[in-house]
């Protein structure tokens, strides 16, 4: 058998249910979000000792209630909005970044390919094995003035080779900052 206080409480919710979700509805534009908001409230409200909290009418106090729930999920959905909007972006930079890397990657190998082979030998051992050149010139049996020659002939030929896409890339970066 239902108390007087829950009795109070299905007559209030049955009185203001539908203007409360109307009223949730002006700010958010959307018919199950309000309802939602306006259960919370309510729900929230049937949670405190309303009888003797509140101090106001039982509807001016729904109503400021599902004003500032209706106001508070408004601006939970724009942080939700711009944090969506941030990883899209973020997503497709990421991914625009790594078809670049590839790319690049894709044209170096293109351009070493067309080197000689000693030129070729002497750069990859420079820039992917990381040695120096007078280690390079011991490993290969030839002068340090040769290793030079080779890195110059093999940065040169990169630097023609690249231009276009370097161009690119730097512009891309630029904008990018």
């Amino acid at each position: 058998m239902p108390t007087t206080k829950e009795k109070k409480f299905e007559s209030i919710f049955r009185q203001h249910f539908k203007e409360l979700v109307h009223h949730a509805y002006k700010i958010l534009q959307d018919r199950d979000r309000s309802e939602e908001a306006v259960q919370q409230v309510f729900l929230k409200f049937w949670e405190r000792d309303w009888e003797n909290e509140i101090h106001t009418s039982p509807r001016a106090y729904l109503f400021r209630s599902v004003y500032n729930e209706s106001i508070n999920q408004f601006k939970q959905d724009k942080v939700k909005q711009r944090y969506e909007v941030f990883q899209k972006q973020n997503t497709n930079s990421e991914y625009y970044e790594l078809q670049q890397e590839k790319e690049l990657k894709l044209q170096l190998y293109v351009a070493l390919d067309q080197l000689p082979d000693k030129c070729r030998t002497v750069f990859e051992l420079s820039r992917f094995e990381h040695l120096k050149y007078q280690q390079i010139a011991d490993e290969l049996n030839i002068s340090l003035k040769t290793v030079e020659g080779h890195m110059s002939k093999a940065l040169r030929h990169l630097r023609i080779h690249l231009v276009d896409y370097l161009t690119i890339l730097l512009l891309t970066l630029i904008n990018g900052l």
